[in-house]
């Protein structure tokens, strides 16, 4: 998927849910953020990965 293809996805996540009033989960909040251009509230930081 490509980039454009993603953000266009979480715009259409994020109006479907404003729509059926589904305001309030994670997965808003994150469709939100992402359609914004801000970062993903839950991605895990890279320093959270150990390393091998």
């Amino acid at each position: 998927m490509t980039q454009d293809q993603t953000l266009h996805y979480w715009q259409n996540m994020r109006i479907a849910m404003e729509a059926a009033g589904e305001t309030s989960s994670a997965i808003y909040k994150r469709a939100l953020a992402i359609s914004q251009g801000l970062p993903d509230p839950l991605a895990i930081p890279e320093t959270a990965h150990p390393s091998p």
